[in-house]
Parts: C-alpha cells; sequence; structure tokens
C-alpha cells in the first residue's frame, strides 16, 4: 500500500518537476524580450539622426511607447520569475515529502528483513540444539 503511494508520489514529483522546467523556459524568454526591448529602444537615438521638429516628437512618442512597453515586459518578468520560484518550492516541498515516504519503506523493508534473519537464526539454532541432544542420547 506505502509503496503504491510511493509511486504516486513520485510521478507527482516528476510532473511538478516538468512544469518547473517550463516556467524556467518561459522566464527565460521574458528575460529575452525584455533585453532586445531594451536594446532596440537604446538603439533608436544612434540610428536615426533627427533633423526636424516632428521627426525628433515622433522618435520621443515611439521612446515612451516603447518604455511602457518595456514596463509591462519587466512586470511579466517578475510574475513569470515568482511563479518559476513558487514552483521550486513545491517541488522542494514534495521532494523532501517522496524522500521521506522512501525512508519509511526502506526501514519497513529493512525490519522486515532484520525478522525474517531473525526467524531463520532461531531456526538454525534449534535445528544445532536438535542435533545436539540426539547426538547426546546415542
Amino acid at each position: 500500500m506505502l509503496n503504491k503511494y510511493l509511486v504516486i508520489q513520485k510521478d507527482k514529483l516528476d510532473l511538478m518537476l516538468a512544469k518547473q522546467t517550463q516556467l524556467q523556459l518561459k522566464s527565460l524568454e521574458e528575460q529575452q524580450r525584455l533585453a532586445q526591448l531594451q536594446l532596440h529602444i537604446d538603439s533608436m537615438d544612434k540610428s536615426m539622426q533627427m533633423k526636424s521638429a516632428i521627426s525628433l516628437q515622433n522618435l520621443s512618442g515611439m521612446k515612451g511607447i516603447l518604455s511602457g512597453l518595456s514596463n509591462q515586459q519587466s512586470t511579466r518578468l517578475k510574475d513569470s520569475q515568482q511563479d518559476e520560484l513558487r514552483q521550486q518550492q513545491a517541488c522542494l516541498k514534495q521532494m523532501t515529502f517522496t524522500k521521506g515516504i522512501e525512508g519509511i519503506v526502506k526501514n519497513r523493508v529493512s525490519l522486515k528483513q532484520d525478522n525474517v534473519n531473525k526467524q531463520e537464526e532461531k531456526t538454525l539454532d534449534e535445528m544445532v540444539s536438535q542435533a545436539y541432544v540426539r547426538q547426546l542420547y546415542k
């Protein structure tokens, strides 16, 4: 019964670890998007040479919009990292729980084996005693 429960918990841990991997990839993607956006914003000054007031206004407006997008992307990145951290903590808790069950199962198996060994020793001792007693009365 406990072995079945252990298998269920191990399967649950495997699923949780797979989800953690997905969340790590998502966080990495969000981080890359933010870096690309920042790079684009930073390159706008260097790539455009403004000669008119309207061009400067357009650049300023575009930078404002991209700055807002950058803020949104930063928020998405933080949310993604928090999800990843929560999943990591849940995986750690599940791993600890699973290891605890494994320890209990291992102790029970060891205890059963010890009992079997003791019973075998007792049986062998009785057989030796009986053989000794038979030799004495021959």
